[in-house]
């Protein structure tokens, strides 16, 4: 054998896999592309390691490159399933400014251009969250922060706000000046969803920027948030939460009007899958469980015209319980 030969041959089990399985690379650069991943978002979803990937995806990889193969495979194989199942469920309508989307963006907007502090309480489903979304999407400077029970303390909060609004300070003590200093002068709107999973200091804090930046809050929850914000009107020590709250909303409920413009959105004209589609909008969950179900049941049809039978097995599907044949009353 001539030494151009034995200089070329493989060393190895690792050598002997160097070169990744033919077109997989540019498959998995292509998904990337598709979804809009960086290399970190892309490594996480697929579980390699960034650094594995980032040497993969460039066929310098010195490891075992079948084990990466495998792992790009899988996860390319589930982008499959998950695209072919999206193309299959029927899309939910788009934002629809329903007359209680209308009374929140009066809410929204007032607030941001004030500035000022907003309240908007209600039950799951009645569209504070898409209506947040939808307003963000039309007006510069909105930011949303969604509260969740890990942001106990102050601080906590602080850290999501400065990686929300790209504060240059995201850790120590000059997170609040950082946080003051991105927002000022914007004319912005900070919207808090789910705001009952804040503490008082919490929502106390944000009270405060909205104070010395000047820009709007508009603090979103469930009904008990409208009674504890009250509540705090009859307390000396945080008085002033209540007393700068100067444009409020409650919606416990959908509103009919609102459900049936959602269906004609869907376009359902049937009088009796409209009232069984209200009846469901008036469970807990609202307009959302409503959207839910009939994007399933829609699936569940197929190319056959949607039958009240389709409702009434994704509604058993969904919830174990039976959807009533006939809904007596609105």
């Amino acid at each position: 054998m001539s030494e151009t030969l034995i200089s070329a041959a493989p060393s190895g089990d690792e050598q002997e896999n160097f070169v990744p399985t033919p077109d997989l690379v540019d498959r998995f650069r292509a998904e990337m592309q598709t979804q809009s991943l960086t290399m970190t978002q892309a490594a996480q979803a697929s579980g390699i390691a960034k650094g594995t990937l980032h040497a993969w995806l460039a066929r310098t990889y010195a490891g075992v490159v079948a084990n990466v193969d495998a792992k790009a495979k899988t996860w390319l194989e589930t982008c499959s399933t998950k695209t072919r199942v999206r193309r299959q469920m029927p899309r939910t309508p788009d934002f629809i400014m329903t007359p209680s989307a209308s009374v929140f963006f009066s809410v929204f907007s007032y607030s941001q251009a004030a500035p000022d502090i907003g309240l908007i309480t209600g039950n799951a489903g009645v569209g504070k969250t898409v209506s947040a979304k939808a307003y963000k999407q039309e007006n510069s400077n909105v930011w949303i922060l969604t509260a969740d029970t890990s942001m106990r303390s102050p601080t906590a909060v602080l850290r999501e706000l400065a990686e929300l609004v790209d504060a240059t300070e995201k850790r120590g003590t000059r997170m609040m000046a950082s946080i003051l200093n991105r927002v000022r002068d914007t004319q912005g709107l900070l919207i808090v969803d789910e705001a009952q999973n804040f503490t008082t200091e919490a929502i106390d804090l944000l009270r405060t920027i909205n104070d010395r930046a000047e820009i709007g809050i508009v603090f979103m929850g469930n009904e008990p948030l409208k009674g504890r914000i009250e509540g705090l009107g009859r307390t000396t020590s945080h008085a002033q939460i209540f007393s700068r709250i100067g444009k409020r909303k409650n919606r416990s409920r959908p509103q009919i009007s609102d459900m049936n413009l959602m269906l004609d959105a869907w376009g359902i004209e049937a009088d009796h899958l409209r009232k069984l589609s209200r009846w469901i909008a008036g469970q807990p969950g609202g307009l959302r469980v409503m959207n839910k179900t009939l994007r399933h049941a829609f699936m569940l049809a197929g190319d056959d015209e949607l039958a009240e039978i389709h409702l009434q097995k994704t509604w058993k599907d969904l919830t174990g319980t039976e959807l009533p044949s006939f809904v007596r009353g609105e």
